[in-house]
């Protein structure tokens, strides 16, 4: 993977600014962990490489109301990637979500489920060890409830600093951490819709793989609840098989 350099030091303080807010955010969070208020999620992440300038998305996401499993949604996305450079990614694509009501115990019944397009931009650079990731993302979601369906329009804006920790790059066995921080913005209704805030340690495998193990807290409206996540990806190359 080709990263152009960019040489800021404005954008390095900036970096260790959010990383040192995260860990202490993080920290906050934690040491007021309600184990009812801890949910979980298992995600796996796959990108395989076609061609050049083209590659497969898919994903599928298991997110749970506690720790151990108590189903609380299922995502499954897919689309299409043009990589119009290494910095510079293209992407579009449908996904479909199923959330399920917490009836603690009781059997579950499907409450809402959402049928949805999505468009977005990922923009990468780095600055010395630090490798951001800018994703910009717009969605299309069409969502049905036993008494009403709607139609929503949401736009989505992510910053990811992964820090190589063993290694000055990212590559096979490199230990690294990962932070990132995602706004949901509403465009045709109150525009707040949720924050994520997440931090993992994870590990490379291989230019193809790699496990993350990290923790995040979302804040929707005035609520705010922690999860415990777990995420592998699996990113194949296809050209290199010809």
């Amino acid at each position: 993977m080709v990263i152009y350099p960019y040489k800021s030091k404005s954008t390095f303080t900036i970096a260790m600014v959010l990383v040192v807010f995260s860990f202490c955010l993080f920290g906050q969070g934690f040491a007021q962990i309600n184990t009812k208020q801890l949910g979980s999620w298992a995600m796996f992440f796959n990108q395989t490489r076609l061609h050049t300038k083209w590659s497969i998305h898919s994903e599928i996401q298991f997110r749970s109301y506690d720790v151990q499993p108590n189903t609380e949604q299922l995502l499954m996305r897919g689309g299409i990637n043009f990589h119009y450079n290494p910095n510079i990614i293209l992407s579009a694509g449908c996904g479909w979500i199923t959330n399920y009501a917490d009836d603690e115990g009781i059997i579950k019944s499907q409450t809402v489920t959402e049928n949805r397009l999505w468009e977005q931009v990922i923009l990468k650079n780095n600055s010395g060890r630090l490798f951001f990731e800018h994703r910009y993302r717009f969605e299309q979601r069409w969502i049905e409830t036993p008494t009403i369906n709607s139609y929503k329009n949401r736009i989505r804006y992510l910053l990811r600093i992964t820090i190589p920790i063993n290694k000055k790059e990212m590559g096979k066995n490199t230990l690294f951490l990962s932070v990132y921080d995602e706004i949901f913005l509403h465009l045709n209704e109150n525009p707040w819709d949720r924050n994520r805030l997440y931090g993992a340690l994870g590990f490379q495998f291989s230019p193809s793989v790699n496990l993350q193990i990290g923790y995040l807290q979302q804040i929707v409206g005035i609520q705010s609840k922690q999860y415990l996540q777990v995420g592998l990806n699996y990113n194949p190359d296809l050209r290199k098989a010809k």
